[in-house]
């Protein structure tokens, strides 16, 4: 149905609305207000806060690795120095190790070991754990905190490469 200006006019009078009041939604308001329509407005700014998640590993990410081989014996790994800092946008997932370390796995099939504080216990971490996003996107120890599902939150104090022990 097509409302023409006039039934519109008609249909407001009957409703009491005074005449030349604009109508913005269901609110009424009268001539007075439209004046501020040529006066300056003020600024308004817009923050945004982005928060990247990074899981154990059940998802797509893991889909898109090889299947898994049959059980070897345990592989034994010790850790190699390297730089203190890696890019986040390289790792595919995490995984608690005893105590106070994690398993970053890359996508590159590198294993990495991220020791946490003495106060924070790897097995917090089981589900994965967030990290707000810096400006370099690398994640640093001694620099960058990682948060638990769970609420905790615990810095990282070391990094070190993992390769299998000969």
């Amino acid at each position: 149905m097509r409302w023409s200006p006039l039934l519109v006019a008609g249909m407001l009078a009957t409703l009491g609305v005074p005449v030349g009041a604009v109508a913005l939604g269901a609110l009424f308001v009268p001539d007075a207000v439209r004046d501020i329509q040529g006066k300056p407005w003020h600024q308004v700014s817009v923050e945004q806060h982005m928060i990247i998640r990074i899981s154990p590993g059940n998802g797509a990410i893991m889909r898109d690795l090889p299947p898994p081989a049959p059980e070897p014996p345990p592989m034994r790994l010790h850790p190699r120095r390297m730089p203190p800092c890696v890019p986040v946008q390289a790792i595919a997932a995490v995984r608690p190790l005893a105590g106070d370390r994690l398993l970053l796995i890359l996508r590159d099939h590198r294993l990495v070991g991220a020791d946490l504080s003495r106060t924070c216990a790897a097995r917090d971490f089981y589900m994965g754990f967030y990290i707000t996003p810096t400006a370099d996107g690398l994640l640093c120890a001694d620099r960058d905190t990682i948060h638990s599902r769970s609420g905790t939150t615990c810095t990282i104090t070391q990094v070190h490469e993992m390769v299998p022990a000969n």
